[in-house]
């Protein structure tokens, strides 16, 4: 279980992963010849996944691909991906091992297995194999994981690997002779939970100390744990070069648990995020079937038995869907010969009473339990692209207006017109009445219970960045969601902080304008500032407030701003201060400075201007900013430097 991953999310219970795929291995399921990577990576844009990039690896195309969580329980292995392909190309696998009959397996004896808990683990399979030879891998299977980003361990332990990345099954293999044997000389494999500060030290050699909720394959005799169920293996029967006899697990695990284990350790595996994705219990006996006939290959190793402990799967029910309502939901016009040639693409059963489906997905798709998913996978395979675009249809009547969104935006356009910014903050903090289960960081352990806090921070940075905007005070504003131990509820707050040290001038003028939006929303509360902010609830004025038939022609937006991009280097500033003759203006002063001044310079702002005994005096605040680097004082001096030359080579003119 020692494999490349990469985890996109970690907020649900099924996580998107990205998963590399060969196409040199995707060949192998096809007599006819694929298409090129490029093409394939295409192919899955238009109809299936994203593609992250496609890179060549020796003679060999990897496609980097995002595989959705709806899709994660059959997606996750080069036969997914090759079913995938057979579907959207209509063209036939040359095999497929989760079609292929099962062998009858002789059962193992002097071997047991028991499940603690069914629910946690619906099925666990285990064979034993005698006679290994524990060694390299021969080149073929080196390269194919080599291919992968996979680092080659040794023939036994690359063989679970690539049967993993074949058919998406995570699998381990245990030394069987490090098994301890009870008095009748019995092995025993224990799959239960953990005792509350029992420790496991995985294949990697980190300890982790665990808890009474956390899965484990145990040594049933000694009581030793063995591995961390569906996540990783552990030190006490590792396969080494020593090893002779090895016992073969393929099982499955409930999706919540190795989720919630992963999430707890801090622990995230390749066997994990696939398990994590709900795979189907039916796959560990396929799975089983390639790993026995590939150990027995590349190890000269012999069955001897295989357990399988298994509660069943229930019976799949068709879901059923109609024509109309394919045709509807998509907005295409197929008829019952276009979904029926969709559907044997997809060779699942199906039968139909007049335009009435009945369908009954493959074992290996979870994610189809309702009609909305078969027409979703009726439309993809169709082809978005073959469904032309209509337009939306008129409402015959207008929606009404939500009263709350109505007087935000009143709010919002209010105070903007005033000269403020609004900014959005974070919703997690330090402190607060709601806390967080699995907080993301110590210091977002807390749902915000109010805006202040947050609001305070952005005054203070943004001050810092007020010379770059010419600011000489920065007044902000926002609105949100603030959580207590009495629900939520909409609060603003407003608030403003002087650049060059007039608080009090601010403190007026917010004083002011907080009085007109508390006016306008008919709040008889009093202004009272705290560092220079006022945060006021929302949820009781907006409920007295009218209700509201219409928006008013009014309350409009600029519709002609425009980004610019900023940089997230430092900013440098400098001043300058000029004498000249009474009749040189400032723009002929400003040219000067502008031609030596290079195209670092991103912002000026004049700030003084006197005139005295026939002279007068221009000075300007000079920002410096680089979309590229940090400039140094050396860099900036330089420029200053050739600027004051300019400026003092004209006759009467002096930098101060």
């Amino acid at each position: 279980m020692m494999c490349d991953f990469s985890t996109q999310a970690i907020y649900d219970l099924r996580i998107n992963f990205n998963m590399k795929i060969s196409r040199n291995w995707l060949q192998k399921y096809f007599d006819s010849t694929l298409p090129s990577a490029q093409e394939l990576a295409d192919l899955f844009t238009f109809h299936s996944f994203e593609v992250e990039e496609v890179t060549q690896v020796e003679d060999d195309w990897v496609i980097d691909v995002d595989i959705l969580p709806n899709r994660s329980s059959d997606c996750l292995s080069h036969r997914g991906i090759a079913r995938e392909i057979s579907t959207l190309l209509s063209i036939p696998l040359k095999s497929d091992p989760l079609r292929d009959t099962l062998p009858a397996w002789k059962p193992l004896t002097h071997t047991k297995v028991s499940v603690e808990n069914n629910a946690l683990c619906p099925r666990y399979m285990a064979a034993l194999i005698r006679g290994v030879r524990v060694e390299p891998s021969p080149p073929w299977l080196q390269k194919a994981l080599k291919t992968l980003g996979q680092k080659s361990i040794n023939n036994i332990v690359d063989a679970t690997n690539y049967v993993m990345h074949d058919v998406g099954q995570p699998l381990h293999a245990f030394d069987y002779s490090l098994l301890a044997t009870d008095e009748e000389g019995t092995r025993h494999l224990s799959v239960r939970l953990s005792k509350k500060g029992e420790e496991i030290t995985t294949l990697t050699g980190d300890t982790y100390t665990l808890g009474d909720t956390h899965q484990l394959i145990a040594d049933g005799v000694s009581g030793l744990p063995l591995a961390l169920a569906g996540i990783k293996g552990g030190k006490v029967a590792e396969v080494t070069e020593g090893t002779v006899d090895v016992i073969l697990e393929s099982a499955n695990f409930n999706f919540v648990n190795v989720r919630k284990t992963s999430n707890e350790l801090k622990l995230a595996t390749d066997a994990s995020v696939r398990f994590q994705n709900e795979p189907s219990p039916l796959l560990p006996a396929f799975a089983m079937r390639d790993l026995i006939r590939l150990i027995e290959d590349v190890s000269e190793g012999e069955l001897v038995g295989v357990i399988d402990e298994f509660t069943g799967v229930g019976e799949r029910i068709p879901v059923t869907v109609t024509l109309s309502e394919i045709n509807s939901l998509l907005g295409t016009n197929l008829s019952v010969t276009d979904v029926e040639g969709i559907l044997v693409r997809f060779e699942w059963e199906f039968s139909r009473d007049a335009e009435e489906f009945a369908v009954t997905s493959a074992w290996e798709r979870s994610d189809v339990t309702i009609k909305e998913a078969i027409i979703e996978e009726i439309g993809r395979v169709y082809g978005y692209s073959n469904i032309s675009s209509q337009m939306v249809p008129t409402l015959s009547s207008k929606p009404p207006v939500n009263k709350n969104q109505y007087y935000i935006e009143k709010i919002q356009k209010t105070l903007l017109d005033m000269g403020y910014s609004e900014v959005l903050t974070y919703t997690l903090a330090e402190r607060g009445e709601v806390e967080l289960l699995n907080p993301l960081a110590s210091d977002k352990a807390f749902m915000r219970r109010n805006i202040a806090d947050g609001l305070l921070k952005a005054l203070e940075l943004n001050v810092q960045n007020a010379p770059l905007l010419s600011l000489e005070a920065v007044k902000l504003f926002e609105l949100g969601t603030v959580f207590t131990t009495e629900g939520e509820e909409i609060s603003l707050a407003i608030g403003g902080r002087a650049v060059s040290g007039k608080q009090r001038v601010i403190d007026g003028i917010l004083q002011s304008d907080i009085e007109k939006v508390l006016e306008m929303v008919g709040s008889p509360e009093k202004v009272v500032l705290e560092d220079g902010i006022f945060e006021i609830s929302l949820k009781n004025i907006f409920a007295l407030l009218p209700d509201v038939e219409a928006y008013e022609s009014g309350l409009s937006w600029n519709t002609h701003a425009r980004y610019t991009r900023w940089s997230s280097y430092p900013f440098v500033l400098r001043d300058i201060s000029v004498w000249v003759p009474k009749a040189v203006s400032s723009e002929e002063v400003l040219a000067s400075i502008m031609k030596d001044a290079t195209e670092l310079l991103v912002r000026h702002t004049q700030f003084d201007e006197f005139e005295k005994d026939e002279k007068i005096s221009y000075a300007w605040h000079l920002v410096f900013q680089s979309y590229e680097k940090t400039l140094t004082d050396v860099e900036i001096n330089a420029i200053m430097a050739k600027i004051t030359e300019n400026i003092q080579s004209h006759s009467g003119w002096e930098v101060r």
